[in-house]
């Protein structure tokens, strides 16, 4: 039920704002664009760190006179179970680095002044699973099986949930 305020009517929150005789609602301060992707970041510096390491332990456990010995274990089953827990790591830090890079995406196209088609927004969504994504890249339009811009979005979601 509306407010009565003098002679005008309160409907919601946003027509009290427009009404407001002390003037505008103050200024919110929005952070930069390079702040507001802090974690992606971060996820980005961490995953190259991970990188870089595994490709030094292994190269560095190839050899015959290792660059750093302290990195080789007495015994080789040991390197390798190291081995393969730290590339199952770097494979995690890879996958969640290339989500938040598509997300970081699919917002920056769906809030540019052409905005994006809800398809594409759709296929760029971490909560669409794989079958989703598999569904969007193979339904037809009314102009039959085209190259969309969701088809090739999707198809990149669906190669990072394939090789998962």
């Amino acid at each position: 039920m509306p407010e009565i305020q003098g002679d005008r009517e309160i409907h919601s929150e946003r027509t009290a704002l427009q009404y407001n005789p002390r003037g505008p609602p103050p200024q919110v301060d929005f952070h930069s664009p390079l702040w507001n992707q802090a974690f992606t970041f971060g996820i980005a510096f961490i995953t190259t760190l991970m990188m870089a390491f595994t490709i030094f332990f292994a190269y560095n456990c190839s050899l015959e006179h290792p660059v750093a010995p302290f990195l080789i274990f007495k015994s080789p089953s040991t390197s390798i179970l190291v081995l393969n827990i730290v590339s199952q790591l770097t494979i995690f830090c890879l996958s969640e680095m290339t989500i938040w890079v598509l997300e970081a995406l699919r917002w920056a196209l769906a809030s540019s002044l052409g905005g994006i088609p809800a398809y594409t927004f759709l296929a760029l969504s971490r909560a669409t699973s794989a079958v989703g994504v598999l569904f969007l890249m193979l339904g037809r339009n009314e102009r039959g099986v085209r190259r969309d811009g969701h088809r090739l979005w999707g198809g990149q979601r669906y190669s990072l949930f394939r090789s998962n």
